[in-house]
């Protein structure tokens, strides 16, 4: 028998709750448990009145689909991800935990706006269509089976997206993945965004020779954009053509 509460598993976005949907709003107002880790929790805190917040930190996150699983049976729970949950977020996990062991609970998971999604448009359209998106993070995956995919991505002729370039202990592993990105695309087009429609917001376009100089400055709210054959920058805008001038007089 399914469980009387429910379980929403939030995007939250990349900013604040004005570019969250309208369902991720009324899904955290219709709850009685706000679970999340402490940034995530803090970007919707006008929302929370009333509310029973429990706070989490990295590294937590198999505890944390539990907890809110567990409180779901009898309550009704959001538990919020950064971005979009299924990017990078808790909605592999939620899935996997409630699929793995025949969990019976009402759940709905909410999309939300995905870094690669705020970065894109505030570069201006570097990634048109087809594209990868890698992250660098071995915590949970192997560096060799990272660097073969972006080897595939790169030979692919894919603009892709970075996520988590580096942090204070895998400053090596942005340094590897540029090597493999100049051996195979060469001096190619780079956009950098830092706290995508945050605070502190920061957008640049480099070339990747110019870029390399500036690998001390990226950390995990960085998203990189790395631009395919076609990516072209001019008036500051980086964008790929998706093909219309093939087709069309433009």
């Amino acid at each position: 028998m399914q469980s009387p509460g429910k379980l929403y598993v939030i995007g939250t976005g990349p900013g604040g709750i004005e570019y969250m949907s309208l369902r991720a709003v009324e899904a955290i107002k219709d709850s009685e448990y706000i679970l999340g880790h402490r940034t995530y929790i803090q970007r919707v805190e006008e929302l929370l009145d009333g509310k029973k917040v429990i706070h989490s930190s990295m590294g937590k996150e198999v505890e944390r689909v539990r907890k809110a699983i567990e409180l779901a049976e009898s309550s009704r729970v959001s538990l919020l991800s950064g971005g979009d949950p299924g990017f990078y977020g808790m909605l592999p996990l939620v899935a996997e935990i409630i699929a793995s062991y025949n969990i019976e609970i009402d759940w709905e998971a909410i999309p939300g706006i995905s870094a690669v999604n705020a970065v894109n448009t505030l570069l201006g359209s570097p990634i048109s269509g087809d594209c990868a998106i890698i992250s660098l993070s071995d915590l949970l995956i192997p560096w060799e089976e990272i660097e073969e995919k972006l080897r595939f991505a790169l030979k692919g002729d894919f603009p892709i997206a970075i996520y988590n370039p580096s942090s204070r202990t895998r400053k090596p592993n942005l340094e590897k993945a540029i090597d493999v990105i100049e051996e195979l695309r060469g001096d190619c087009w780079i956009g950098v965004v830092r706290n995508a429609m945050r605070p502190g917001q920061s957008v640049r376009v480099y070339r990747l020779k110019e870029f390399k100089g500036f690998l001390d400055e990226i950390d995990m709210n960085t998203t990189i954009i790395v631009g395919n054959s076609r990516t072209n920058f001019k008036n500051g805008i980086l964008y790929t053509p998706r093909g219309y001038g093939r087709r069309y007089n433009i």
